[in-house]
């Protein structure tokens, strides 16, 4: 794994940083007039200090340089470095959307609620989650730093797509799923209705580039640029159909146990299977609500 910014154009970069034998993206932003924004942090201080710094070291960037923090969405593989940069500069303005905010001001205390609804199938919390509390809060349409804020609910309810309004270069973070990474089995929506609505609204936006915050399935590549960038976020939309065929075959079948129709679904779709099942069993509850079967347990 490459732990320095590689250089997606003249202003963007991304840092593959270490997360659980994998990566998690944190980008940056440096403006020709100065400007430099972090966006996300990576999933923990050890991170900041052994991978992050270094490779702003790299650049020539030091902390006291950095104009602001924003992040994609509050899960602790992006923001679990937020309290460390926090630590080693307490003037680092930190912005956040809005809806993420508490979430941010106690990232540990929602690591456990999301953990909560299937506990059978899920690892322990990340106990060295710890908060900040925001500097400021960005609202859906608003634009921060030159960089566009689009709420795009569905992996999570604060998800949001950075677009730099000049390049057209989306800071997609995890809003776009599709069969997740690796490391999941099949994409996590907590919102499917939400989710389509943002793959929506990003087939509406002038995006040029998509950088995820992983290397998302089935296209293994975290940056995608010119038509493969629109490619990717249609094949997303038409997805959401193809799990929902998927998950309706197993309920024909007569599979009607959530656990068993989330592993159903991981297979068919020809994915790894995690070692816990809790995000695919999202994934599940989130169609089983939209044709109202019994709520998942």
């Amino acid at each position: 794994m490459a732990e320095h910014f590689e250089w997606i154009d003249g202003e963007t970069a991304l840092l593959k940083t270490p997360f659980c034998g994998s990566w998690s993206g944190v980008v940056l932003i440096r403006r020709r007039n100065g400007e430099k924004i972090l966006i996300d942090s990576g999933a923990s201080a050890d991170v900041v200090d052994g991978c992050l710094i270094p490779a702003l070291k790299e650049e020539g960037i030091r902390l006291e340089d950095l104009t602001a923090l924003l992040c994609t969405h509050t899960h602790g593989d992006h923001v679990g470095g937020h309290f460390r940069l926090r630590e080693l500069r307490p003037d680092l303005p930190i912005g956040v959307y809005e809806s993420g905010a508490d979430k941010l001001r106690d990232p540990l205390k929602y690591n456990k609620q999301i953990r909560a609804p299937f506990p059978q199938y899920s690892p322990p919390p990340s106990a060295g989650l710890r908060g900040v509390e925001p500097s400021f809060l960005c609202h859906d349409g608003e634009i921060v730093h030159g960089l566009k804020i689009l709420s795009t609910p569905g992996h999570d309810s604060d998800c949001i797509c950075l677009l730099d309004t000049a390049g057209g270069t989306l800071i997609a973070g995890d809003s776009i799923q599709g069969n997740g990474t690796e490391l999941q089995g099949c994409g996590l929506c907590m919102d499917l209705p939400g989710y389509r609505c943002a793959l929506r609204r990003l087939l509406s936006e002038p995006v040029r580039t998509v950088v995820c915050g992983h290397a998302y399935l089935p296209w293994k590549e975290a940056v995608l640029k010119g038509a493969k960038a629109r490619k990717m976020i249609e094949e997303a939309f038409d997805l959401t159909e193809k799990y929902g065929i998927i998950i309706r075959e197993a309920l024909n079948r007569g599979i009607t146990d959530p656990a068993e129709e989330a592993v159903y679904l991981i297979r068919a779709l020809g994915g790894t299977m995690p070692p816990y099942l809790f995000m695919a069993l999202f994934t599940v509850r989130e169609y089983r609500k939209e044709w109202n079967l019994d709520a998942v347990k």
